[in-house]
Order: C-alpha cells, then structure tokens, then sequence
C-alpha cells in the first residue's frame, strides 16, 4: 500500500516557522555570549555574522542585526564605543530577541550590548602581551636608552588629520621655553584594520633618520579605539627602537602596552610637547643655577684669596729685601776675594812667563849661532851652484826658442819662394764665400798682388 505523503510549498513551511519563532520566542529576550567574524554597516544599520568554537571548532554560526535607532541608542549609553566593540574577532555580550523571516530566514535581532565581556577579553590580551614581552626581555629595553636633556630633532609618528597630532604641534610650536625644534613627520592611521602594520612601518622608518627620538601619538579616544596599542606588534617594534620613544596616546585612566614599554609615556599629545620643552627649560634653568653658583663660589675664593695674597705679598716683601741685602753683602766679599785671588795669579803667572821667555830668547839665540857655524856656509854653496845651473838651462832653452821663432818667421817663407793668398783679409783655403768674381790678394817676399778670380779648380 503506498505511504501517502504530505507536501508542502517553501512558503507555506516558512510561514509555520514564523509563526512557530513568534509564539514561542517573540515575548523573550536572550543575553548570548559569542564572537564576531563579519561585520557590515549600511546606512546606520549593523548586520554581523556570529559565531562560536569549542577547541579551536566552531560549533555554532548565526546572522545577526542591529537596526539604526537601537544602535544609536546603545551607542549614547557606551560613549560612542559600540562601533569599536563591533570589529571583527571581538568577543561580545549581546542581548537578543529571536525572529524568523519568510525570505531572509531566522536572524538574531540585537537589543542591548554589555561590553563587559568585550573589555575582560581586551584586559585578558593586554595581560598576557605584558608577559610576553617580559618573558622575551623587551618589556624594559626603552628605559635603558639615553635620552637627552635637550632634545631637537624629533620623529612624529601619527595621523595629521587627528586633533592631537596636531594639539602636539601646536604646543610644541607656540611654547615660550623652546620653539628651535626640527620635526620630521611619519604618517600613520592609529585606528582601523591597517593602523599595527602602518605604525610598525612607521616607528622602522624613523629609526632610519638622523633624529633624537621618537614621538608616537594618537589624540585620545574610547577603550576600544585605544585597544590597538596594545597589539604586540606595536609593543615589540617600540621596545626594539634604536632610539628613545615616547608616546602621547590620550587615555584618561589605563595605560595601553605601549606606554608600558615606552621610554617615557604622556597621558595626551600636547602633554608630551609640553615634557619636551620644558625639560630644555629645566635644564637651562638648573645650568643657570649652577653658573651662578660657581660665580659665587669664585668670587668667595677669590675674595679669601686676595687677603691671604696681600699677608703673603708683605711677608714676600720683607723676606725679599732681607734676602738681596744678605745676598749682596755675600756678593761684595767674593768680588774683593775675587779680586785679591785675581792680581796674585796675575803676579804668578806673569813671573812665569818671563822666566819662559828668557828662556826661549837664550834657546834661539844659542840655535842660530849654531846653525850659522855649521850649515850655512854649504847652504850657501849649494844656492849659488844650482843657480849657476839654472842660468846655463835658460840660456840654451833661449837659443832652442831663437832658433824656432826663425823658422817660423813668414819673411824666411816668402824668402824661399811661398807666397800668402787672402780675400777679404781671410786665408783663401779658410774663405767660405763665393770665389769666383772676388778679389784675391797674393803677397811674395817683395810684391803684393791683387787680381780678380774668373775661374776655380778644386785641387784633389
């Protein structure tokens, strides 16, 4: 026998669920705790995907919305924090009211937020980012960094658009103390999906320049828009600056991660222009202090010393005359000891000198009679021999010369029939110029000839 069987149209099934979901859950509320994995805003309306795990599984997934008036009014009673509560991977509290539509399906309709367990889990996080860094060592690397009393060249990390980014450079402008700073800007967004890797960016970059410290600052803003500078990342990059950095992240009560690992942390951006410049004016002021006490100091040793000096000059006085007068009584009686010494060494050896040369005139005198006596009678012999002989040299060299000067005597050449030939006063074999056509003096023993040359022939 077939079974008979019961259809039933989409529509149709639909609507029993409806009014199944209306009858039963229209009149309760549900406070559900789970995490967000999709959020998207239209024209004021919020519409999430939730979702919950059980040992890394999820379990459990469901569509849920929040229309634009409810969202405005939860909003107001959380200090505009509801948008930041609504991110992605944030864990929430939700109050709810079940519906089931005929097209769109069975959805959460959210009615109210606690953000309490939203908050616990950021707590939650920032706890164990601190122990983290701790346990890696980073958590107190910046304190260990020298920051200078005076600081001028700064790196601003932030977004310009904010007010506090630029509350911080006002104050740091328009101060009275100190305006001779240098600020090199490093844009950033300090909140949204990109603001951790754009920081981190940020804070390496301005470790690249020739700058004093860094200056990371964001302007204020709810528990939630805070939560990003808890973010490890953010923590480790400013923990491991080459450089100092500060931060001005405008919280009122707690402190996010990154003001923990900060160097030096300010509770607003105007706050941390006012440290910086006041810092330069309490070191110009303590250096001004201390000037003037080493002033007073000198002057006070100074003054204690012109009196000591002026004992001490009259006493220098008194020993100094005593002294020279002592000294040149010493002096007077070894220049006439010097002087009594000095005439009888004189006498001595004036005595001895005499006697000396006495001695030396006898010694010649006895030299020269002997010399006379025995040497100089063959010394004389000997000169007028070798004198002799010089004599008879000379003239025999003088006949040689005589004889010599004959032969070459140009008048015993023209004698012997040889004639000298020139033109223009110059020897006819020593002429270099043209022969032909000059003039040619011939001179013989008894004429002289001149005669025009009209022919030349080389005698080979």
């Amino acid at each position: 026998m077939e079974e008979t069987r019961n259809i039933y149209t989409l529509s149709a099934l639909n609507q029993s669920l409806e009014r199944f979901v209306r009858d039963n859950f229209a009149l309760k509320n549900f406070w559900v705790l789970a995490e967000i994995t999709k959020v998207q805003e239209k024209n004021g309306h919020y519409y999430l995907d939730l979702a919950d795990s059980k040992e890394g599984k999820r379990v459990a997934e469901i569509a849920a919305n929040m229309w634009f008036n409810t969202f405005n009014r939860v909003n107001t009673q959380l200090n505009g924090e509801l948008p930041s509560i609504f991110k992605h991977g944030n864990k929430i509290l939700i109050n709810i009211r079940i519906e089931f539509h005929p097209i769109y399906g069975l959805k959460l309709n959210i009615l109210d937020v606690d953000p309490s367990i939203t908050y616990g889990e950021i707590e939650k996080l920032k706890k164990e980012t601190i122990l983290r860094l701790k346990s890696e060592g980073l958590f107190t690397r910046q304190k260990a960094i020298y920051l200078p009393a005076i600081v001028k060249k700064i790196a601003l990390v932030g977004s310009p658009n904010t007010s506090g980014y630029r509350d911080f450079l006002t104050e740091l402008i328009n101060n009275k103390i100190y305006t001779n700073f240098k600020v090199k800007e490093f844009s950033a967004s300090v909140q949204g999906d990109y603001a951790v890797k754009e920081i981190v960016a940020a804070i390496n970059k301005a470790n690249e320049y020739s700058v004093d410290l860094i200056i990371v600052v964001r302007g204020g803003g709810s528990k939630m828009d805070l939560n990003v500078f808890n973010d490890y990342e953010i923590a480790k990059t400013i923990a491991l600056s080459k450089l100092p950095v500060i931060t001005g992240i405008g919280h009122e009560s707690d402190e996010v991660v990154a003001d923990l690992v900060a160097h030096h942390n300010e509770i607003t951006p105007t706050a941390v222009a006012k440290f910086l410049y006041e810092r330069i004016g309490i070191f110009a002021s303590e250096m001004n202090t201390a000037f003037d006490a080493i002033i007073t100091r000198i002057m006070e040793i100074v003054a204690g010393r012109k009196d000591e000096f002026y004992h001490l000059s009259k006493n220098l006085i008194y020993a100094t005359t005593n002294t020279l007068q002592t000294e040149n009584n010493l002096i007077k009686d070894l220049v006439h000891g010097l002087e009594l010494s000095s005439s009888e060494l004189i006498e001595t050896e004036k005595s001895k000198l005499e006697l000396n040369l006495s001695r030396v005139r006898n010694y010649a005198l006895n030299l020269i009679d002997l010399k006379k006596s025995t040497e100089l009678d063959s010394q004389l012999e000997k000169i007028m021999l070798m004198g002799e002989n010089l004599v008879d040299k000379s003239k025999i060299h003088l006949a040689n010369l005589n004889e010599l000067l004959d032969l070459l005597n140009p008048e015993q050449l023209l004698k012997k029939g040889y004639t000298i030939s020139t033109i223009e006063n110059i020897d006819i074999d020593k002429y270099t110029g043209e022969l032909n056509g000059g003039i040619m003096k011939t001179l013989s023993y008894k004429t002289l000839i001149t005669s025009q040359i009209t022919d030349t022939k080389k005698n080979v």
